[in-house]
């Protein structure tokens, strides 16, 4: 059973890892990026979103941004190239990406960074959980994954369309 868990950096006790990777709900992943992030916390992501794509199976992620202002060029030109470097596995396992974003500057890079790295599976960009969870929901209900879908909808009590 997929277990949630922060991806744990050399941080003080009280302070929050920027990143954290919930597969609880696996197929369905959910990415937590907080207001800041270096470099060596965006390989450290990208080295997990990695290993759920090794599993070779379909699922959805959820990227909770709402936190998120514009992150520096060297981390967005990165996470670009990352998704460049594995876009055939993106194509073949991913499902969608829902990006939770409410900053207009974010969602603006997000649709830039998804154009640039040429990724043409379903994405969207909306500013809430509910909406996110459901569109989850609805891509797993489209390729037949209904115990996913009916489980998601209940974890985040959205109603089926």
């Amino acid at each position: 059973m997929p277990l949630s868990f922060p991806i744990s950096f050399a941080l003080p006790s009280d302070v929050v890892s920027p990143v954290t990777v919930d597969g609880r709900l696996w197929p369905l992943l959910v990415v937590k990026l907080s207001r800041g992030g270096t470099m060596q916390e965006l390989e450290t992501y990208l080295a997990e979103r990695a290993s759920y794509l090794a599993r070779c199976e379909p699922h959805v992620c959820i990227v909770d941004a709402r936190e998120v202002h514009m992150p520096p060029a060297c981390l967005r030109q990165r996470y670009s190239d990352w998704l460049r470097e594995h876009e055939a596995e993106l194509r073949r396992w991913t499902l969608g990406t829902a990006y939770v974003c409410q900053s207009p500057a974010v969602q603006m890079m997000v649709s830039v960074m998804r154009h640039v790295a040429r990724m043409t599976m379903p994405f969207v960009v909306i500013p809430n959980m509910p909406a996110a969870a459901a569109w989850s929901a609805e891509r797993f209900q489209e390729v037949g994954l209904t115990q996913a879908a009916t489980r998601i909808r209940t974890q985040y009590a959205v109603p089926a369309s």
